[in-house]
């Protein structure tokens, strides 16, 4: 368990909005440092605040009047003159003359991400700043090589996605969970599969997230359709995984994606995860505390044979439940590791 040292001042730099989970990774580093002083400066103001076709040209090509405005936000809003720690939350978007304003008031610099930094989300940005960070954190082992050929193998530290322990967890009883399964997450080709497999199959669906009105006006016809809109967070996100009795953790095909989220975040509220199986997620969990399948055939076989075996349902569960919970994939527990690293 970490302990926190005397900091006197934290700043934390990301989206600080409601539903991400950046903002409940700030919110944990300030529990676990307890600082006198805390200055967050939220990314997503300014983000939010620029001409949407100007807000998706900057987020897709890393250029125009957004960099500016984050840039410009920044610079304005950092009041301190020194800070014991600097949090950087995705900073794809940060100039280097920023940065090297940012290093000079630190006495350590940090930057995180959950998501691909080379692969997808690339930055020129972040390409001429991570050699000012004292640490680079990332969660995608497919490019720690990547990382290396820039940074020093010392800076890099890899860490697991998690899950919060004060939002994520079970709010139904086994006995008053519905059979339906729950998938919260983007539109993806393989997913249509995925899906259609399940409703073909007459297994009742809840979709949540971006891109899938086309897929639902074509499978209109199925009632065991459920689509409830783009978009769910904090205790309405776990109250609906809460609700059934499996929710899927797909991974993207965009780019080498080996877990997610929604990898520790499903079991954590009490409901059976459903994912394919690769070496990542077969290091976190055993064969009785997820649902692995082999393809969709596979999957509907797995939901229908425990649908029909339900007391091994419920052991499956309450596995998977103890594994999260005991293995230190919260958020406290991650971020106290890296803590203890950083601040050494």
């Amino acid at each position: 368990m970490f302990k926190a040292k005397e900091i006197n001042s934290f700043l934390y730099i990301g989206q600080y909005s409601e539903g991400t989970t950046s903002k409940m990774r700030a919110n944990q580093l300030i529990a676990l440092l307890n600082p006198k002083t805390v200055e967050i400066i939220d990314t997503h103001i300014p983000f939010l605040k620029t001409n949407k076709l100007l807000r998706s040209f900057g987020f897709r090509y890393k250029m125009g009047p957004l960099i500016l405005a984050v840039n410009d936000y920044i610079q304005a809003n950092v009041k301190g003159e020194r800070f014991d720690l600097i949090w950087v939350d995705k900073g794809v978007y940060i100039k280097p003359i920023i940065l090297k304003e940012l290093k000079r008031k630190a006495g350590k610099i940090v930057h995180y991400t959950p998501d691909m930094a080379f692969y997808e989300n690339e930055s020129r940005f972040f390409e001429k700043t991570i050699k000012y960070y004292d640490y680079c954190i990332t969660t995608k082992t497919a490019e720690i090589d990547k990382y290396l050929k820039r940074i020093p193998e010392g800076k890099l530290l890899f860490v697991t996605q998690g899950f919060s322990k004060i939002i994520h967890k079970p709010f139904h009883q086994y006995h008053d969970k519905t059979n339906s399964v729950v998938f919260i997450g983007l539109a993806e080709p393989h997913r249509f599969e995925i899906a259609e497999k399940l409703l073909t199959a007459g297994i009742h669906l809840t979709i949540v997230g971006k891109k899938w009105e086309l897929f639902v006006e074509r499978n209109g016809h199925f009632d065991n359709l459920n689509f409830l809109g783009e978009l769910v967070y904090d205790e309405d996100y776990s109250k609906l995984i809460s609700s059934s009795k499996f929710a899927l953790g797909l991974l993207s095909k965009r780019f080498p994606e080996y877990h997610t989220t929604r990898t520790f975040e499903i079991p954590a509220c009490g409901t059976a995860l459903l994912t394919e199986k690769n070496s990542e997620l077969t290091s976190f969990y055993n064969d009785d505390e997820v649902i692995f399948y082999d393809d969709a055939d596979d999957l509907v076989e797995k939901i229908e044979y425990y649908l029909n075996n339900s007391d091994e349902l419920e052991e499956l569960i309450n596995k998977g439940k103890q594994k999260v919970d005991s293995s230190g994939f919260d958020y406290e527990s991650i971020l106290g590791d890296l803590l203890k690293i950083i601040l050494n």
